[in-house]
């Protein structure tokens, strides 16, 4: 079986938030812990966190890895404060040395993944695409995954824009796949947060 490991980038600083966003309450959890829940139950076969903090406090709250506790590990990114694709290239290169097939990039800011969306991107990547992306009918969003000949192509990503360069030049050939604009909507400022207050309840059970 192809092994496919997740890298779920949470090492950012926040910059327009002004705080930690991923340890703010959304419901019952921190938001960074609300998406570990779907996708330790997916398909994926390992989750590398990547952190700038190997002390995240919002990671104890994730009781879910507790459970999983063999099916993850947090990573540090040394240059994170750099941009995204600093802390992306060192979830790739903890991957490769894992023996990955391909990786699935999530966001922690986007707490309304679900464990289908995930699965449904797994079943439908075939080795003859770079990515298979998430879209919201318009723009390309993470959960993306890249099989491992993008790896290359990935690595030599600059700055704080991740792959989104990479799609808009025809760098990497792909598929897309409609989702639900509610489920991949990402959090990063404080409308942002007050807004998606209003219906984590309705989209996302805890028990």
């Amino acid at each position: 079986m192809k092994r496919i490991i997740g890298i779920y980038l949470a090492a950012g600083k926040s910059k327009r938030m002004g705080m930690c966003k991923l340890s703010l309450p959304l419901s019952i959890k921190p938001l960074g812990a609300i998406a570990l829940a779907e996708i330790m139950k997916s398909n994926i076969d390992h989750l590398l966190i990547v952190t700038n903090d190997i002390k995240a406090s919002w990671l104890n709250s994730a009781d879910v890895l507790r459970t999983y506790s063999t099916k993850w590990e947090n990573i540090i990114s040394l240059q994170s404060h750099l941009g995204q694709s600093y802390s992306l290239r060192t979830g790739i290169r903890r991957a490769v040395q894992l023996g990955a097939e391909s990786v699935i990039v999530f966001l922690a800011d986007q707490p309304f993944v679900t464990t289908s969306m995930i699965n449904r991107l797994i079943n439908e990547a075939e080795s003859e695409y770079a990515y298979v992306a998430s879209s919201d009918g318009e723009i390309i969003k993470p959960p993306i995954i890249f099989h491992k000949k993008a790896f290359k192509e990935l690595m030599a990503i600059n700055g704080d824009k991740g792959a989104r360069g990479l799609f808009k030049n025809g760098a990497l050939k792909g598929m897309s796949i409609a989702m639900s604009s509610e489920h991949l909507f990402d959090i990063d400022t404080i409308e942002e947060y007050e807004y998606a207050k209003t219906f984590i309840n309705s989209i996302r059970s805890f028990s």
